[in-house]
C-alpha cells in the first residue's frame, strides 16, 4: 500500500534534539524519534517506500526563511519522497508573509503550517486571515494544529471562523479537528468541509471512537499523520492501520486523499 505521512516535523541536526524536546515537554507525552530526517526514516523502516509531508511553523518572525530552506533543502534531497510546506508569523506583517510564502511556491512548496499555540497568536485574527486569502488565491492547503487545553489560539471554533469566512480555502484541521478538545471539534469542525488527520486522536480516544469519529466526518477528508518525532511512523501506522475499518477507507486514509489535497 502507498502511505503519505501528512503530519512529520524535521529539524536540522544541531537542534532537532532540543526542538523534539521543547514539543515533548510542552505536551507532556513521550516522544519516540529525535527529530532529525535520519531519525524520521529509522522510525519508517517498515515501510521503506513511505512519503512524507514536512513542515515547522515559523517561530522567529525576525528569521521567516529558515525553517522554510530547510523544508525545501530536505525536499530537493529526494523530491519523490518529501513534500515540503512553508510557514510565516503574522509579526512578519501581511506583505512580508506573503512574500515569503510565495518565494517558497515557486521553489516548490505545496502548502503551508501553522501552530499559533506555539507561535502565540490567535488563529482567526485579522493579519493571518489576509494572509489565509492569499493562500487560497494560490490553491495551497493550510494546515493548522487545532486545539489545545491550556490556550484560546487554535480552538476549532476559530477555524470554524476561517472556513466560513474563507470558503475557498483548503484547511487541514489537524489531530481530528481538535487535539484533546474532540467535544468542540464535533460541534463545529467534524462533517465540515475541512480535512484532518489522525494525529494524536488515540491519545485521548480509543479504537472504535475514532473509526466512529472518521466515518462521521467522512473518510475522504481523513488523512494519515504520525506527528513525528512524537510517534514514529511505524507506530502510527500500526495504530490506524488497526482501526476497524474497511481496506477501501484505509486507502483513502493512507494515501488516496493526500495525493489530491497535495498534487
Amino acid at each position: 500500500m502507498t502511505i503519505i505521512d501528512t503530519h512529520v516535523h524535521v529539524f536540522p541536526e544541531k537542534v532537532a534534539l532540543r526542538a523534539a524536546d521543547n514539543i515533548t515537554n510542552y505536551y507532556s507525552i513521550p516522544r519516540q524519534g529525535d527529530g532529525t530526517v535520519e531519525g524520521l526514516l529509522a522510525g519508517a523502516s517498515n515501510h521503506p517506500e513511505m512519503k512524507f509531508v514536512i513542515s515547522s511553523a515559523t517561530l522567529n518572525p525576525a528569521k521567516p526563511t529558515v525553517g522554510d530552506d530547510y523544508m525545501l533543502e530536505v525536499a530537493a534531497s529526494d523530491p519523490a519522497r518529501y513534500i515540503p510546506l512553508c510557514s510565516f508569523h503574522p509579526a512578519m506583517g501581511v506583505e512580508a508573509s506573503v512574500a515569503e510564502l510565495e518565494r517558497c511556491f515557486d521553489l516548490g512548496a505545496k502548502g503551508v503550517k501553522i501552530h499559533s499555540d506555539f507561535q502565540r497568536f490567535f488563529v482567526d485574527d485579522e493579519i493571518p486571515m489576509e494572509v489565509y486569502r492569499y493562500i487560497a488565491s494560490k490553491g495551497k492547503p493550510i494546515i493548522f494544529h487545532v486545539g489545545d487545553p491550556n490556550t484560546d489560539f487554535s480552538t476549532p471554533k476559530r477555524v470554524r471562523r476561517i472556513l466560513e469566512t474563507i470558503p475557498d480555502l483548503t484547511i487541514i484541521a489537524a489531530h481530528m479537528c481538535g487535539y484533546h478538545v474532540w467535544e468542540d471539534a464535533r460541534k463545529y469542525l467534524i462533517g465540515t468541509p475541512v480535512y484532518t488527520d489522525t494525529s494524536e486522536a488515540l491519545l485521548g480516544m480509543s479504537a472504535p471512537a475514532l473509526a466512529e469519529l472518521i466515518r462521521l466526518h467522512g473518510v475522504e477528508k481523513v488523512m494519515f499523520g504520525s506527528d513525528y518525532p512524537l510517534w514514529n511512523p511505524n507506530f502510527a501506522f500500526e495504530q490506524i492501520n488497526a482501526l476497524p475499518l474497511t481496506e477501501e477507507e484505509k486507502e483513502m486514509i493512507f494515501h488516496i486523499t493526500a495525493e489530491k489535497v497535495f498534487a
